[in-house]
């Protein structure tokens, strides 16, 4: 019975577990953040879920224990450090590391597409700029969004529904009407009537690829004439994607 470690908290995670699930030949441990990612994976007897941040020498303590026949890095794409630190562990402890990659769409050269190299560049072209911004980018960067004037009235934040990524976000200042707690992806219906509802003039995203609905992003910029901000990624990955992963199982 082969034992497999993954690092889950995104679309392929879950996709991942699910998938493995499945088959009768493996047992599965998930570690999450936090235990709103635990209660987003399937319930099963093969499978144990561990939600809590774990710093290097947590994930090589922790890979030193267990004796896993392989991990698999389905983290963020933004989450560098993340994704470092779990591939340092496995090099200590002679684990099998895989890191799944998501693809990233390419961006169309056109005017109403602004691309950043982080947050804090997305700040600085938004500080010229006058309208509302629905953010997309989750609740870790907000603390840098409230460097922008007015930020509290300009800003709809969409974030998850955790109740401790809820109560940072209130506490920024991000309140009432400006603070929207949905689960991911989203369609483009979705983003579209966000965006008219909020009256919005930039669409603050990061390039999160097709399964992080990037696509539909640019589809509702598109149809409603909303500037698009894309903050683009850290560091270019290598590894396999999910689907290249799944069929090596075939």
């Amino acid at each position: 019975m082969k034992q497999y470690l993954i690092f889950a908290g995104t679309t392929e995670g879950r996709e991942l577990i699910s998938f493995l699930l499945k088959r009768n030949d493996c047992k599965i441990t998930a570690c999450t953040a936090t235990e709103y990612g635990k209660i987003l994976l399937p319930h099963s007897s093969k499978l144990t879920v561990y939600a809590k941040r774990l710093n290097l020498e947590e994930m090589t303590a922790f890979l030193s224990a267990q004796h896993f026949d392989a991990v698999y890095d389905t983290t963020h794409p933004y989450a560098v450090i993340v994704s470092e630190n779990i591939q340092a562990a496995c090099n200590k402890t002679n684990t099998t590391y895989y890191r799944i990659v998501r693809p990233e769409e390419p961006l169309l050269h056109d005017s109403s597409i602004i691309s950043v190299d982080s947050v804090e560049e997305a700040v600085r072209y938004l500080a010229n700029t006058t309208g509302n911004i629905l953010s997309t980018i989750g609740s870790k960067e907000l603390s840098a969004l409230c460097k922008l004037p007015d930020y509290s009235n300009r800003i709809y934040a969409r974030i998850l529904s955790n109740p401790q990524m809820v109560q940072k976000s209130f506490d920024l200042g991000f309140q009432g009407r400006h603070l929207i707690c949905m689960q991911g992806p989203f369609s483009q219906a979705l983003n579209t009537a966000l965006i008219r509802e909020f009256s919005i003039s930039y669409l603050l995203t990061k390039s999160s690829g097709k399964l992080g609905g990037f696509l539909e992003k640019v589809s509702s910029a598109k149809e409603t004439n909303t500037t698009l901000v894309v903050i683009g990624r850290p560091v270019k990955e290598h590894g396999i994607t999910l689907k290249e992963l799944l069929s090596t199982f075939m």
